[in-house]
């Protein structure tokens, strides 16, 4: 929760007067507004901050790319978006006559999106910067268009003057570059259209982009707001025996059809198609509470990689096709029968490697997208990312599809934290809802529930020796069984024949109620396991603390030997032995005394 941090360290340090941390700049202050809008975004982690664990991303499927200044696209090979072309297409803006700029980008997991709020400022907006914000998007139904919006806002006083900068071409050796005028909106508009060859021998990939021209410069009058659209289309399709010169006309004829096909919607039904298919995947997914031990895989980077493997993954079902089409697609989405098989992949090391770099990334969609594959999801990946989101779902705690029933097939051990799964997809017309807790008495418990259903549906806990449960809207609680041998700890199933057959055919020896957890495995999850079961964040702030304490004790001590100090040498020196001057009157005395 960065913003709230910076506020809280500021407040910490302007209360105990100590002038530690400097105030914000103007680009600073205007930047820290601009992210406000985003801190429950990242702070749920439905989304990240610009920084050294995730890099901003935004892919469809059909084409990918990072986003930064020196972006290019990145189209399908194979499983994953890693055949690199050498075209860069995002724009970039600079305030004319130089100046500082403050920039960050958040990545919306949930409308997959990029979003890069900048602040620049000059001489002539020092206290006023002008704020661009670039928003950019590989379009989830019109597969071959990349989008990207650019908002300007000028506060100031005077006229502002943006350069506007797009490498397009870089590199790309063979690429051929003409002008092309489509037609849309208030008329022809200019566009470049580039083609060449992409990939390996043997293997080449022959791809058309299509990007619109712009001015070099923008002029944003004072307390006025501007906005720059820009479309650029994609087409690509492997050479292999087709006839070049047939091939060239159908991928620059694809490339442009895209560019109209997104001229031709309104701008804003444009972004919420996008997004509705976005926030559609979404609703299947999975909760899971902290841990604190070391190498566990937490909310933020399991909603990262579910992210980054969807945006490899087209979405079939919502893209413009034919009924034949979409009817194999739902095929595919409801017969799910043997995934997941494998290891549950919340255990799996391999699958949760770093993800600040592009390669990284794919290289983690790549070893996702192939282990799913090849343990029993090959059918739901056919239909797309709604596929691969429910597969993925179904491998994090384990759940599988097994001859007419659904199990939770995970040993009573693993379940030392909470995990929701939420709106598995069990046939077209049922949403399954499963939640794993850890109780008070450190024993977990599963809640079954449906969000829907077009039938009555059923479940039982290890061994089914127990009747069937009928499931509904409300949950139903059932306690984690240990069975000899191990098996499934649940099963689900809308057959209420074949449950009651399950306990003559799981053939076990033993049944009885999973063993409470011992207290240092839960606390070594939810602390750490380390300073005395409480999180270092507060034995740092108890430290700071003390320390703070103690300099303000010995400010107070030193302040008062300073003032007695100075007033011992407004009353002239102290006698040997003395820390008062002696009275008057006992000099007098004194001197009698000696007489006498």
């Amino acid at each position: 929760d960065w913003s709230s941090d910076v506020c809280s360290s500021d407040l910490l340090f302007d209360m105990l007067g100590m002038g530690l941390v400097a105030p914000l700049t103007p680009l600073s202050a205007c930047l820290a507004r601009k992210m406000i809008r985003y801190q429950d975004l990242v702070t749920k982690y439905n989304g990240h901050r610009d920084g050294d664990m995730f890099v901003p991303y935004t892919g469809n499927g059909y084409l990918g790319l990072s986003v930064s200044a020196e972006s290019q696209i990145y189209i399908k090979n194979r499983r994953s978006l890693s055949l690199p072309v050498d075209f860069k297409p995002l724009v970039h803006l600079f305030l004319e006559g130089g100046g500082d700029s403050e920039t960050a980008q958040v990545t919306d997991y949930l409308e997959g999106t990029v979003t890069s709020p900048q602040c620049l400022g000059g001489d002539e907006w020092t206290t006023d910067p002008v704020t661009v914000t670039s928003t950019v998007l590989a379009h989830r139904i019109l597969s071959g268009v990349l989008i990207q919006e650019v908002k300007i806002h000028n506060p100031g006083k005077k006229v502002a003057q943006l350069s506007l900068e797009k490498l397009g071409i870089a590199q790309w050796e063979g690429a051929t570059a003409q002008t092309k005028v489509i037609e849309h909106g208030e008329g022809g508009q200019r566009y470049t259209l580039v083609t060449g060859e992409v990939g390996p021998e043997g293997r080449r990939t022959l791809v058309s982009v299509v990007s619109k021209k712009l001015d070099s410069t923008v002029e944003v009058q004072p307390r006025m707001t501007a906005s720059i659209k820009i479309i650029t289309g994609v087409s690509y399709h492997e050479i292999g025996e087709a006839d070049p010169a047939k091939l060239k006309e159908e991928v620059e004829k694809e490339a442009m059809e895209g560019v109209k096909a997104a001229a031709a919607m309104t701008w804003q039904s444009l972004l919420d198609s996008h997004s509705q298919a976005w926030r559609s995947l979404w609703t299947t997914g999975l909760g899971i509470s902290w841990s604190y031990a070391d190498g566990a895989v937490n909310g933020d980077r399991i909603n990262a990689t579910i992210y980054y493997v969807l945006s490899q993954s087209s979405s079939l079902l919502h893209e413009q096709t034919s009924q034949t089409k979409r009817t194999e697609l739902q095929g595919y989405l409801s017969y799910a029968e043997g995934c997941y098989t494998g290891v549950r992949t919340l255990q799996a090391k391999n699958l949760w490697t770093p993800l600040s770099t592009v390669s990284q990334v794919l290289n983690v969609a790549n070893m996702w997208l192939l282990t799913l594959e090849k343990n029993g999801c090959h059918n739901l990946l056919k239909a797309g990312a709604d596929g691969v989101v429910q597969a993925m779902v179904l491998s994090l705690p384990g759940l599988k599809f097994s001859n007419q029933h659904l199990e939770l097939d995970v040993h009573p051990r693993e379940l030392h934290r909470d995990i929701m799964l939420r709106r598995v997809n069990y046939g077209n017309e049922t949403h399954v809802n499963v939640t794993i807790s850890v109780m008070d008495d450190n024993r977990a418990a599963l809640f079954v529930s449906l969000d829907k259903r077009n039938r009555d549906y059923y479940a039982c806990d290890a061994g089914c020796l127990d009747p069937p449960v009928k499931l509904g809207l409300v949950p139903v609680q059932f306690p984690v069984k240990l069975t000899d041998p191990v098996t499934a700890i649940l099963y689900i199933t809308a057959d209420h024949e074949h449950m009651i057959d399950l306990k003559h055919t799981i053939h076990v020896k033993e049944v009885a109620e999973a063993p409470a957890h011992e207290l240092h495995v839960l606390e070594l999850h939810r602390s750490g396991g380390r300073y005395g079961g409480l999180p270092a964040s507060f034995w740092f702030f108890i430290g700071a603390l003390i320390i703070v304490f103690h300099l303000f004790l010995f400010k107070i001590i030193f302040n008062e030997y300073c003032a007695g100090q100075d007033r011992q040498r407004s009353r002239g020196p102290c006698p040997l032995g003395s820390s008062q001057p002696t009275p008057p009157l006992m000099k007098t005395m004194t001197t009698k005394i000696k007489h006498l």
